[in-house]
């Protein structure tokens, strides 16, 4: 680590040397200067400064200048790049010109040549050693802006470069931000409206500090005037993003005090964001840095316990919120004037906005995929007896419900037999009803054996089942009632060293068209009665209702 650590800082020092060999940048600390023309070149105090960085905080316009310490050659087209600007303004004075070039990402003079990723000034007549470009910084935030010098064929292929990197990162944020909306449209979890919500915030955050929004009227109107308005969406992103990550966790349950601490931390953010669209504060701006930070720390440390307690979703956070996180705190340090940041930072930041919403929205989906599973397997519940692996009642009413339909509309055949086991509390109370249980599952069993493809069976209640026999005459059905006592009579139940004999009492009805399904089920029911009547172990045939008519009943009733 050791190591790393000492090679990046030898790149950088590498890097900084270069920079210096090329061109020294200083800071007229005059406030009295000219703003019509540029200062001489005796003019001063000047303040050294970074070679490779622009800084200006004072909002006023101040005076920069850039000398050149080699040759730049006409015939490359050098042009000067200051990145980051946002609502910067700039006015240089290029060796020998009468008039400054004025340039900006928005307002008047925006130039829709280049990206909006820097501001590109041109050196028409290239930028000899020892020669001056004047630049009067009209500072409107506080961003740090790289300086280079390239040629006109570098700073094209790197706006192509630039272009792939911003297409892919502002296209997935789009697209996970429609993706966490349908989320919250279709499951309306909070979690996801709350994260369908961070995710506006940092799309449009975004397109403003890249620049792109000077091509949507809306935002260009809202946000390329001032800083307020973006303070106020990195506020209210900020808040969001705290009660997404506490509620994705679900801290309020895990760790309730903690979650009081969160919960002050997300009313700070909107406190901040209200005070940012009524004042144009930087110590504002410094709080919600700070707030931002150290719920951020927070909830990556909330983050860790539960990952480690084997929270799932704790461990999907986790990997995705950490490069993020040392993005944004290598970037707030930057905007507090903590240090200066190398140009990577702010690439890093957009890949890491949409690195972690998209592994964010995985996360979510299979969150969504597990509840899915888990409706599922207590929809699959709700149909099944767990005991004996049939239907359940609701479940064989439903199927009854279809086939008596559809043998009505059809004018087919549809027969129902109810199932009782006979003497079942005398087996419970001798055996206990482990053993019984055990009968009933083996009588369904034997049941289900003895139905064909298209029937159902299903337990409709304690030890009573109820078969559904579609195309089944009552002769056809009256067979198969005998084929299941005999089959469980025939067969009786071996337990440890205990057999026990069961036998079946079952009354078998056929549907008559216009029937309802209860006056079906309470003719089959009355035959079972019948059965049990005569002495059990038998199948009594449920005579046809006395209301209906009964042209379409089986010639065999």
């Amino acid at each position: 680590m050791v190591a790393r650590w000492a090679a990046a800082a030898l790149l950088w020092a590498c890097a900084t040397a270069t920079y210096a060999q090329a061109w020294t940048l200083q800071r007229l600390d005059d406030a009295t200067a000219s703003a019509d023309a540029p200062p001489a070149d005796t003019a001063g105090p000047l303040r050294p400064n970074r070679p490779d960085m622009l800084f200006e905080r004072e909002r006023g316009g101040v005076w920069w200048k850039l000398t050149s310490r080699m040759d730049f050659p006409a015939d490359e087209a050098p042009k000067l790049l200051l990145y980051t600007p946002f609502l910067n303004q700039i006015e240089a004075w290029p060796p020998g010109a009468d008039t400054p070039s004025r340039h900006g990402v928005y307002g008047a003079h925006a130039d829709d040549r280049y990206s909006p990723r820097a501001l590109v000034i041109d050196l028409p007549d290239g930028l000899r050693a020892g020669q001056t470009v004047w630049l009067r910084v009209i500072a409107n935030g506080s961003i740090p802006m790289h300086v280079d010098i390239a040629p006109l064929a570098q700073v094209q292929r790197e706006d192509l470069h630039y272009a792939y990197r911003r297409a892919f990162s502002l296209g997935a944020t789009t697209v996970l931000l429609l993706l966490a909306a349908a989320f919250w449209l279709r499951l309306r979890e909070r979690a996801h409206l709350y994260f369908a919500a961070n995710l506006t915030c940092v799309l449009t955050y975004l397109l403003v500090l890249g620049g792109e929004a000077r091509d949507i009227p809306l935002l260009d109107a809202a946000f390329g005037q001032s800083l307020q308005p973006q303070r106020v969406l990195a506020s209210l992103g900020g808040m969001f993003a705290i009660l997404f990550q506490a509620r994705y966790l679900d801290v309020d349950r895990h760790l309730p005090r903690i979650a009081i601490v969160l919960r002050m931390c997300a009313a700070a953010m909107a406190a901040i964001a209200c005070g940012h669209a009524l004042f144009d504060s930087r110590l504002l701006s410094y709080l919600g840095n700070l707030g931002l930070m150290v719920s951020s720390v927070i909830l990556l440390l909330v983050a860790w316990v539960q990952a480690w307690r084997g929270q799932r979703e704790a461990r999907i956070l986790s990997i995705a919120w950490l490069p993020l996180l040392g993005f944004c705190i290598l970037r707030t340090l930057e905007l507090m004037g903590a240090w200066n940041a190398p140009a990577w930072v702010g690439s890093g930041m957009d890949l890491g906005l949409a690195t972690s919403g998209l592994l964010l929205t995985l996360g979510l989906a299979d969150a969504m995929v597990e509840m899915r599973r888990d409706r599922d397997r207590a929809s699959r519940l709700a149909m099944v007896d767990g005991l004996t692996g049939v239907a359940s009642r609701s479940a064989i009413e439903q199927r009854l419900a279809a086939e008596i339909a559809q043998a009505d509309a059809r004018a087919t055949p549809l027969s129902v037999a109810f199932i009782d086991l006979d003497r079942f509390k005398a087996i419970n109370d001798r055996h206990g009803h482990a053993l019984g249980d055990e009968c009933l599952r083996i009588v369904a069993a034997r049941a289900r054996n003895r139905l064909h493809d298209r029937d159902a069976l299903g337990r409709y209640g304690g030890d009573e089942l109820l078969a559904v026999l579609p195309g089944a005459t009552l002769a056809q059905a009256g067979a198969t009632a005998q084929a299941i006592c005999t089959a469980v009579r025939t067969h009786p139940l071996s337990a440890g060293d205990q057999t026990v004999s069961l036998s079946l009492s079952i009354g078998v009805a056929q549907f008559v068209p216009g029937e309802s399904m209860a006056t079906l089920l309470a003719r089959a029911d009355a035959a079972l009665y019948i059965s049990k009547a005569n002495g059990r172990d038998r199948i009594s045939i449920a005579p046809p209702p006395v209301s209906l008519p009964t042209a379409h009943m089986d010639a065999s009733a």
